[in-house]
């Protein structure tokens, strides 16, 4: 998570909110919710075809969900809904224009699972070095792995890491510990953040598959990634060596993987996020799964009780300071820069209806209020409303907001952008 979160003001529910969890969700979060003062319903058995029922009945002010589908039709169906919280690696499930059409914020637990991912993503690492599967059930019936396969070993070779997000800086953080150089590609990647990490930036996909003995790929998955790992990277890949992929979405080109396992000697770690293709015989998704090279589990990247316990504690913390304070922390809709050209400050007695007063002058004159902030001084005298604009007001706007009752003065600030913005 970022020192600094994103948060964004909210209108605070002053009575108990009604809180709909679907999907999973640990107990301690339930007991943190209703704690809170939440009216808490969990119901796992809701998915995107019912739900939509579910929150005409039960009106909820909150939605919790990790991979549910939340299309405009959930959105919409209760106007009590202002808040949605993602707990999943993404929130892709989530339709982030529609709620940001309907006002609707949208909150995220980022990087909660990052370290659960990473841990699995080196246990992969390990066992395919070691072929501890196969050693094991060697060992269960009595067979030595002497004359088997050799372990290449990990320290001193070279670990590539797809994808720099909080995974992947997770797992290069654990490869430097366990000695090994550290190359990375990513689609936003600086040399400056690998420096900041204590490793290489590598220039290309191509590059890096020619340099690794070891490849961790932790990409998000959309329509930009899809393929992102096809014949050319496993071309390039050097004979022998390993590939534990954790990514959602079709990042890597099984076809690919599975030619370069059976012609290279490639070893795989697969973390499968669908089970569409194990059921099909022939598909790559059900070779790969039967190939004596390739460990393949499903959906276990996240699922220990720290990123269980973790992801708990950042709903309530969200919850709780959406009721408290009247923010949204790790808000994910909020515009990153508004249309607004004019910030106005305003001085003025702390009285009843001074704020309705100018925003009547300003609606009077059609101008919009993107954003704006109330600051009450200390004594409670007196307070700074910071009022952005669409547009500079006229003159005769102006005199209108510094003679309406109770205002102490105004200040007018040109809010200046750079070209970049």
């Amino acid at each position: 998570m970022s020192e600094q979160e994103p948060t964004v003001f909210a209108t605070p529910l002053a009575m108990a909110s009604r809180v709909l969890v679907v999907d999973r969700l640990g107990a301690h979060a339930l007991e943190g919710l209703r704690a809170a003062g939440c009216d808490a319903i969990h119901n796992p058995m809701l998915e995107g075809s019912t739900l939509p029922d579910a929150m005409r009945d039960i009106e909820p002010d909150i939605l919790v969900t990790r991979d549910t589908r939340v299309d405009d039709q959930v959105l919409g169906a209760t106007e009590r809904l202002g808040l949605v919280i993602g707990t999943g690696p993404t929130i892709e499930s989530i339709d982030l224009e529609a709620a940001s059409n309907r006002g609707i914020f949208v909150a995220h637990c980022p990087g909660r699972t990052a370290a659960a991912v990473a841990e699995l993503a080196w246990a992969m690492i390990l066992a395919c070095d070691r072929d501890l599967v196969n050693a094991a059930q060697r060992a269960r019936v009595g067979q030595q792995s002497e004359g088997g396969r050799e372990a290449p070993g990990l320290s001193g070779r070279t670990l590539g890491v797809v994808g720099l997000g909080q995974v992947g800086q997770e797992v290069a953080r654990r490869g430097i510990a366990f000695g090994m150089h550290v190359v990375a590609w990513s689609q936003h990647i600086t040399e400056a953040r690998c420096n900041a990490l204590g490793i290489d930036y590598c220039a290309n996909l191509v590059n890096l598959a020619k340099l690794s003995d070891v490849v961790s790929v932790s990409v998000t998955g959309n329509e930009e990634s899809e393929g992102l790992l096809g014949d050319k990277f496993f071309q390039a890949l050097r004979t022998g060596s390993t590939i534990v992929n954790t990514s959602l979405g079709s990042v890597v080109n099984e076809r690919a993987l599975l030619n370069a396992c059976r012609t290279k000697g490639i070893r795989a770690g697969l973390d499968l996020h669908s089970t569409d293709g194990l059921s099909h015989p022939g598909s790559p998704t059900s070779e790969l799964r039967a190939e004596p090279s390739v460990i393949a589990t499903l959906d276990a990247g996240a699922h220990t009780v720290q990123a269980r316990e973790s992801i708990d504690h950042d709903v309530v913390r969200i919850v709780r300071q959406w009721l408290e304070q009247g923010t949204v922390a790790s808000c994910m809709n909020r515009a990153s820069v508004s249309s607004a050209k004019t910030l106005i400050h305003v001085r003025h007695l702390n009285r009843p209806g001074v704020l309705v007063g100018i925003f009547d002058v300003l609606g009077q004159a059609s101008i919009n209020v993107e954003e704006m902030e109330n600051v009450i001084c200390e004594g409670n005298h007196a307070a700074i409303a910071r009022i952005h604009l669409n547009e500079l007001p006229t003159e005769r706007t102006m005199r209108q907001i510094r003679e309406a009752p109770h205002v102490l003065g105004v200040h007018v600030q040109s809010i200046r952008r750079d070209a970049h913005d």
